[in-house]
């Protein structure tokens, strides 16, 4: 009679090391297979997500001493391939040539669980609604249109595509993260970092002062203000978005206006949005009048364009730190940027938009009221005439649009 194979031991990303659970397998036992095995004994803890979503990596956490590993495993905010060592497991994969001999006491897979936020689907003809209410619609362009003398060429620097696995996109965030500070050479201006939402499900969530339906949701990556992380205000001062997709769909350029208009009213700079798969597609979204603009370049030509748009952030940032100084140690280069695409501010082209004669009484008060007071009023009276229309009857303050489903059947009819 053969022996009995040792049980390899797994635990689910953030858990502590006394959850660490077994599961039996045999020979032809695939990863695919164990994911689903995994979903059935951890069912409680999988709510809102099919099995497999889940991505399983494979690790040698020691539980019989001291170490580093077995340590991050209490640290926040530990990543499962830098702090653990992890490989991420194919379906296709057999278990036992992964797991030839597993070793007594240690853990074997470690489980990550994507993060599911808690919204309804939307379709196209919402989306449409939300671009009537505003006065806004949406367009395309060219880098010949936009700026025909703008040099984007990058002297023979090479910027290389991003490798993707077959895991979910958001469990790659500790390799697409460095790719995206080294091509774009974050470090190098000071006043401005990379920040990663997508542990805040709310990050770009908005009320309903504006929009007819409640936003909400996160996006994959952010550049802010430096200053802003250190004080936990990231959300107000988003100078760029990053929404990442394996392989980009129509149904993903809903999402990243969405995310856009959200992100552009929360912070004080008017948002560059970039959807892209760090590869080939890289299309890029903002507000300019009462149009999205939307643009497609190259890889080197998207680079280039986010880097001189960082150079003109970091020197308005700079300036404004060297203020009152005699001495000003920025780089000449600075002085000579602009940003590009010009741009403006959501609030900025809803308060001007055309409104209602039901409201023109009230004009004569105009004069005394402040810009902020006009503008909420002329919104209050907009939603209040909005929210008549048969569409949104079924529609109340708890209806969201999600910011980051995948889900086609979610997004459109």
């Amino acid at each position: 009679m053969p022996p009995k194979k040792a049980p390899i031991y797994c635990l689910v990303n953030g858990d502590p090391e006394n959850s660490v659970f077994g599961i039996k397998y045999d020979k032809n036992t695939t990863v695919d297979e164990l994911k689903e095995i995994i979903y059935t004994k951890k069912k409680n803890a999988f709510a809102d997500i099919d099995y497999p979503d889940l991505t399983l990596y494979k690790v040698n956490i020691n539980l019989n001493t001291d170490n580093p590993q077995r340590t991050a495993l209490t640290t926040p905010n530990a990543t499962i391939v830098g702090d653990f060592g992890g490989q991420v497991l194919r379906p296709m994969d057999n278990i036992e040539e992964k797991f030839p001999t597993p070793a007594n006491g240690h853990i074997h897979v470690i489980v990550d669980v994507p993060a599911v936020p808690a919204t309804i689907g939307v379709t196209e003809r919402y989306w449409t609604k939300i671009l009537e209410f505003t006065g806004l619609d949406y367009q395309s362009t060219t880098r010949e249109i936009e700026f025909p003398t703008l040099d984007l060429n990058l002297e023979y620097e090479r910027i290389g595509a991003f490798g993707w696995t077959d895991a979910i996109e958001r469990s790659q965030n500790d390799r697409y993260t460095p790719h995206l500070k080294n091509i774009l050479k974050l470090d190098t201006f000071r006043t401005l970092g990379l920040y990663d939402p997508t542990g805040d499900d709310s990050f770009l969530s908005t009320n309903t002062d504006i929009l007819p339906i409640r936003l909400t949701g996160t996006t994959d990556l952010v550049i802010v203000d430096r200053h802003s992380i250190a004080s936990q205000a990231q959300e107000k001062h988003i100078r760029f978005l990053f929404e990442l997709k394996k392989v980009v769909k129509r149904i993903h350029t809903f999402q990243a206006m969405a995310e856009l208009i959200s992100a552009d009213l929360k912070s004080k700079y008017p948002v560059l949005a970039v959807l892209t798969d760090l590869m080939d597609d890289w299309r890029f979204f903002w507000i300019q009048g009462k149009i999205i603009m939307r643009l497609t370049l190259s890889r080197e030509e998207s680079v280039a364009l986010i880097r001189r748009n960082l150079v003109s952030a970091n020197n308005e940032m700079r300036e404004l730190a060297n203020q009152g100084s005699s001495e000003m140690d920025m780089e000449s280069s600075f002085f000579e940027e602009e940003p590009l695409p010009r741009r403006q501010k959501l609030r900025h082209v809803v308060a001007t938009s055309n409104v209602s004669s039901d409201i023109a009484p009230m004009e004569d008060f105009f004069d005394t009221m402040s810009e902020e007071e006009i503008f909420r009023y002329k919104a209050k009276q907009i939603l209040t005439q909005f929210f008549s229309q048969p569409i949104f009857n079924e529609l109340n303050d708890q209806k969201k649009i999600p910011l980051q489903s995948d889900d086609e059947k979610n997004i459109l009819d």
